[in-house]
């Protein structure tokens, strides 16, 4: 039987999965016990980008019947579907431009029960230690097994810098090369984790709730933070009853169907998770549910497992969020409505030919989106960088933990703050 394994000779690499056929595919990782499992679903005309591992091993089907088309391990590639539905495999760099220097070092900042959070040096300390908050406040009365399966399975958060874009972490970079449907750097501003990509990435103006012109009526760390939750620290069969949980909620209309909640069971329980911290006041992607109390009402099911994953403690966002969730007064131009997920796919479902497609042309995009992220603030390309007296040290020192006369203090650091001002140490 054909199935991943991990060992001393395993590296990281890249696959770019390219639908030149007229029909849709499947991308699946067939896990290091055979089972097969969806990653990607490839459009006809798209492409679709995966993070994997020399070792590990690869299949496409066709979404209609579930042919195989074929499967792949090895060192990265472009494995492209021909209009004829035949498969060929040339072999890829999957280089990715360098970051900019005025970006500082990549390097672990913080953590959270085990849990690391990384980013550029650019980042504003403050971010860093909110999401070390966030994350320890969200797993604080989780069953401790649920906590050892995410350490164990290397997850990861990485804060994305107010003049960087989702694909600038390194863990997100090979997203740079998907083709067609929704483009990962003007519709997201952070991404959560699975097996094969366990980095879970939010915003730095998120987390401070400051300018921030894309999500300012939610948090977004706890809803991409609960994808990670879901993909790595439950089980398969917690996974199994939220599909089913989730499939009933569609076929009944317990929510509206065209809300983002019903995009897919990874969404359900995202934008549920959001819902038991209170950490939205949006209504329209959770048809009305945004709080606990509203969800153990309307899906008594899903509250349950919520439960099982996180517990029942009384930590909710608002209690102690560096500002007030606000609805947002329009919508930016290069931004969409929704969240992002590793998982998610979006475009046109016609079955229709379609011509060979380029790589894609990715840094000139990355640019003017960068400058678009940070256009309202210190100025195109900044980043603050600051220190917080009492915080535990300065950008980059790796220091952990955030009791909560340390988080209160620097929550009034943060509502005091001037946006862009720098706090400095005394």
């Amino acid at each position: 039987m054909t199935k991943s394994s991990h060992d001393a000779s395993t590296e990281a690499c890249v696959l770019r999965f390219v639908n030149n056929s007229a029909r849709s595919i499947n991308a699946l990782w067939v896990d290091f016990t055979g089972e097969e499992k969806a990653y990607q679903w490839v459009l006809p005309g798209h492409a679709r980008p995966q993070q994997t591992y020399t070792t590990h091993v690869w299949r496409l089907r066709f979404a209609d019947d579930a042919t195989l088309i074929g499967e792949y391990a090895g060192q990265s590639a472009v494995l492209e579907v021909q209009p004829d539905c035949a498969l060929s495999i040339t072999p890829w760099s999957g280089a990715l431009p360098q970051p900019k220097p005025e970006w500082g070092e990549y390097t672990k900042r913080g953590d959270a029960l085990g849990i690391e959070i990384w980013s550029y040096a650019c980042v504003d300390v403050r971010a860093i230690r909110i999401a070390e908050h966030i994350v320890d406040r969200m797993l604080a009365a989780a069953p401790p097994d649920v906590v050892r399966r995410l350490v164990a399975g290397g997850a990861v958060v990485a804060v994305i810098a107010r003049c960087q874009v989702t694909t600038d972490i390194p863990a997100h970079a090979f997203m740079r090369w998907a083709e067609g449907g929704r483009d990962t750097d003007t519709t997201t501003r952070g991404l959560g984790g699975t097996e094969e990509s366990p980095t879970t990435s939010c915003g730095e103006e998120n987390l401070l709730m400051e300018d921030d012109k894309f999500y300012p009526s939610e948090n977004i760390l706890v809803h991409e933070f609960g994808h990670t939750v879901m993909n790595i620290g439950l089980t398969p069969e917690d996974r199994s009853k939220i599909k089913k949980l989730y499939d009933t909620a569609y076929a009944s209309g317990l929510y509206d169907q065209t809300a983002y909640i019903m995009e897919n069971e990874d969404e359900y329980w995202a934008e549920g998770t959001q819902a038991w911290f209170n950490a939205t006041i949006r209504t329209d992607v959770t048809a009305g549910v945004n709080t606990r109390e509203k969800l153990r009402a309307r899906d008594p099911g899903l509250a349950a497992m919520m439960a099982r994953a996180y517990g029942d403690g009384t930590w909710r966002y608002p209690q102690d969020s560096p500002g007030p969730l606000r609805m947002k007064r329009r919508l930016p131009e290069s931004s969409s409505d929704e969240h992002g997920s590793p998982t998610s796919s979006s475009g046109s479902t016609g079955e229709q030919p379609v011509a060979p497609m380029a790589a894609p042309d990715v840094e000139g995009t990355m640019e003017r989106v960068r400058l678009a992220a940070s256009a309202g603030g210190a100025g195109p390309g900044s980043c603050m960088s600051a220190c917080l007296p009492g915080a535990g040290g300065a950008p980059g020192s790796g220091s952990t933990g955030c009791g909560t006369a340390i988080w209160m203090g620097l929550r009034e650091a943060v509502l005091g703050h001037a946006a862009h001002a720098t706090v400095k140490m005394s």
